[in-house]
């Protein structure tokens, strides 16, 4: 696959774009990338495939496209809910914060089913991707949602309320921790928890990081 450059999804018609959108999601979700055809997608949209080549060279293309914008609407969905998370002032106010923050990462994965399977099959099939659509997702959404949550940690840090002598890692470490039991990935997938099970799962994550980070 040679590497593409995307077409702004901008450029097609509202309603067109969505659809081709919400589509493309589904299926590359569904069936990953090298089972999805141009062909399924069109049916799934509702459009012609004569439409979807009108604006995309084909489905390297597209799927580039889809994911970035994709990627791009988790992560800043990411960034407005932990800003809204009370910053701590003292050392029993740690633990809520950084709950209040890891409840937004398990939110993403509520939120963007959709976009997660995308991420499960880039995961399974990353052999197929060219580096840079691999490189603009990464920009777009996982480093971003990383920086938020190292940005958060770097404060705590310099109040003397967490010792992190290894920012990259401990962020790591705290998305890891924060998010084991209720991810996609967990042994109890996300959506499968209740509300209350998944505060549990949330805050023993939390605490377990506090283990190794508290000052």
């Amino acid at each position: 696959m040679s590497s593409p450059s995307a077409v702004p999804l901008g450029r097609l018609q509202p309603q067109k774009r969505d659809a081709i959108t919400r589509a493309a999601r589904r299926v590359f979700g569904r069936d990953g990338y090298a089972r999805a055809s141009i062909d399924a997608i069109a049916t799934e949209a509702g459009v012609s495939t004569r439409t979807i080549y009108k604006h995309f060279s084909g489905k390297e293309q597209l799927f580039a496209s889809v994911l970035e914008a994709s990627a791009t609407q988790v992560a800043d969905t990411l960034v407005e809910s932990a800003a809204a998370v009370p910053y701590a002032e003292t050392a029993d106010q740690v633990l809520t914060e950084l709950a209040g923050v890891a409840h937004a990462l398990v939110r993403q994965a509520i939120d963007h089913p959709e976009h997660f399977a995308m991420v499960r099959q880039i995961v399974a099939e990353s052999t197929h991707f060219p580096a840079p659509v691999l490189a603009a997702w990464q920009e777009a959404g996982p480093l971003r949602v990383e920086a938020e949550v190292a940005g958060r940690l770097r404060r705590l840090a310099d109040r003397g309320l967490l010792v992190v002598p290894d920012l990259e890692r401990a962020t790591l470490h705290f998305m890891a921790l924060a998010t084991a039991e209720a991810s996609p990935r967990g042994l109890r997938p996300v959506g499968h928890l209740s509300a209350e099970e998944t505060q549990i799962a949330v805050t023993e994550g939390v605490r377990a990081f506090l283990n190794g980070y508290s000052s």
